[in-house]
């Protein structure tokens, strides 16, 4: 919270614009609650503004998506990243916020030209043989101009808005710091608003820094390089750079209704499940996954092959997060709700706080409703929008790459509505993650999960020393203290103390011993059988002490005793 104050001062301009924008849209208690961040004057405005009625009359959805278009690019995108997190805000604001649009007027011809003459080093004409100074799309990051090489290939040149870079970092200082004020908030802490804003920060400095779609770009040709129906838009590094990105202008039908797709000649129903299909590939494959399948992101160039474009979003899956996917995966299958209890915590790592029973019990509730008519009939949508409201009322927080991936499985349930066809995601599904889980219930993966198991505990017992050594150095030159008040009358610590140091020695002494570690008398370790016998010696201290210590509550049984005999002998 240091830096906090000192973030609203350079920001004042900005934030009290960001509250008027509020105010005007009917959230004049969101700024009440954050008054002591705003100016003086902005909050007097605040008491005596009043929403229009035609404002007012609209829902919070509406509201909220008037006012973050009106705040412009970050918070645009900022309502986009919301739309996804159903486990933070309802469904119907959910709704409103994904219709949020990117579209952002173009910058001037002379404004443009200028930055792709800076960014690339050499006037226009050295680079591309024509250039449209005209736009041919605009969102909120950037805009396209087509183009043609020298060797009359058609190109695409993504070029960053003007001062959009400013703009971001400007916004996202004012966020952190909102959000780290918000922390304090009991009500919205349970929201980890820090951490929400991190994760979209770390999307956004992407996003305005085209050279991240650049090897997006090329990462994914090398993922389908084998498969020649799928066409990635071939990226031009030696005319791209952090602002301006050059890669092949791809054309074609879209998916926008069945005649269109028709007319390309591809079949309807065989389009929606390839196209479907290679985003679970994506995804089961590749674990790096095009993070925005709407048909917008789509198009035909004829009736065999479907290309893909717009890289900025993707998603990417650690191989821990591949791991708690399968065990999801087999425990809804399995219907097991406290194997699922362990995943959900696992995945969401939630306060100490979380009540397993009402968890457990919620679960159990979910499987039942979205399990009715077997796993084949699975309704995706519906079961990852209950899993997410079970998030939500569990105040647990789906982590970013997760509520990515959702998406991705909700939107390739829908991708065919427009063309008036149907895709069952299980369907697909199956020949993606059966595979998985016969690996998964392989016994040859037991035992490599054994290995782990034992590489992990070896190197611990390796550490251990050398980081016991560097706690002892650091308290014999004072650079570590300790400083220990403890009331124990029974001894507890002694017995502790004992328990620990019988078992480091056993530890050490299988370690010292399995390496044979010189000097040795025949195959035995002698550094390893003197560990053993500490650790000998040390349980047999600890276990006669624990015979003969007597504790408070013996003593004052005794104590009581003697007290009736002396009574009685009186």
């Amino acid at each position: 919270m240091a830096g906090v104050p000192a973030t609203f001062v350079r920001n004042r301009r900005r934030l009290d614009e960001i509250a008027r924008i509020l105010v005007k849209y009917g959230f004049a208690a969101w700024v009440q609650r954050c008054g002591s961040l705003v100016n003086l004057p902005v909050t007097q405005w605040v008491v005596e503004h009043h929403t229009s009625p035609e404002v007012l009359a609209m829902s919070d959805g509406e509201r909220l998506r008037l006012a973050l278009s009106e705040l412009g690019t970050t918070w645009i995108k900022f309502g986009q990243m919301l739309s996804l997190r159903g486990e933070l805000i309802n469904a119907e604001v959910a709704d409103q916020l994904t219709m949020l649009q990117e579209h952002v007027p173009a910058d001037g011809p002379d404004v443009v030209l200028a930055l792709v003459e800076q960014e690339l080093g050499g006037p226009v004409s050295s680079f591309f043989t024509t250039f449209d100074p005209q736009p041919i799309a605009s969102g909120s990051v950037a805009q396209v101009h087509r183009a043609t090489m020298p060797d009359g290939t058609a190109v695409a040149v993504k070029v960053l808005h003007d001062r959009v870079e400013h703009r971001v970092s400007e916004d996202l200082e004012l966020m952190r710091g909102i959000a780290a004020y918000l922390d304090s908030d009991p009500e919205l802490a349970r929201l980890r608003p820090s951490r929400l804003v991190g994760e979209f920060a770390e999307m956004m400095i992407d996003a305005i820094d085209l050279s991240h779609e650049l090897r997006h770009l090329q990462q994914f040709a090398t993922n389908f390089a084998n498969e020649p129906d799928v066409v990635i838009p071939t990226p031009y590094p030696e005319r791209s750079s952090r602002r301006v990105l050059t890669m092949s202008l791809i054309s074609g039908g879209s998916l926008a209704d069945r005649a269109s797709v028709e007319a390309t000649g591809w079949d309807v129903d065989i389009l929606v499940h390839r196209a479907a299909d290679i985003f679970l590939e994506m995804v089961f494959r590749d674990s790096f996954f095009h993070a925005d399948p709407h048909p917008g992101n789509l198009r035909l160039p004829d009736g065999s092959h479907v290309a893909l474009l717009d890289f900025g979003d993707v998603g990417r899956l650690s191989g821990d997060r591949r791991t708690q996917l399968e065990d999801m995966v087999l425990a809804i299958g399995m219907r097991d709700v406290e194997y699922l209890v362990d995943v959900f915590i696992d995945m969401t790592s939630p306060s100490a706080g979380v009540d397993r029973s009402r968890l457990a019990s919620s679960i159990d509730g979910w499987l039942n409703r979205s399990l009715l008519d077997g796993v084949g009939q699975i309704d995706v949508s519906a079961l990852i929008q209950g899993g997410i409201r079970i998030l939500y009322d569990n105040d647990l927080v789906l982590p970013a790459d997760l509520a990515l991936l959702f998406r991705v499985l909700v939107r390739l349930q829908g991708l065919g509505r427009e063309v008036d066809t149907e895709v069952r995601i299980t369907e697909l599904l199956e020949s993606h993650v059966a595979p998985i889980l016969v690996e998964r219930l392989n016994p040859s993966h037991a035992v490599r999960s054994a290995g782990r198991a034992v590489a992990s505990w070896q190197h611990l017992a390796t550490a251990m020393p050398r980081e016991v050594e560097a706690i002892l150095d650091q308290l014999r030159t004072g650079q570590l203290g300790l400083d220990f008040r403890v009331r124990d009358p029974d001894g507890v610590v002694h017995e502790i103390v004992d328990g620990l140091l019988a078992s480091a020695a056993v530890l050490a002494s299988a370690q010292l011993i399995s390496r044979r570690t010189e000097p040795r008398i025949g195959p035995a370790s002698l550094p390893g059988l003197a560990a053993a016998a500490v650790g000998l010696f040390t349980w047999r201290r600890l276990e006669h002490r624990r015979r003969a210590h007597k504790t408070v509550v013996t003593r004052g049984r005794e104590l009581a005793a003697w007290r009736r005999r002396s009574s009685a002998a009186s």
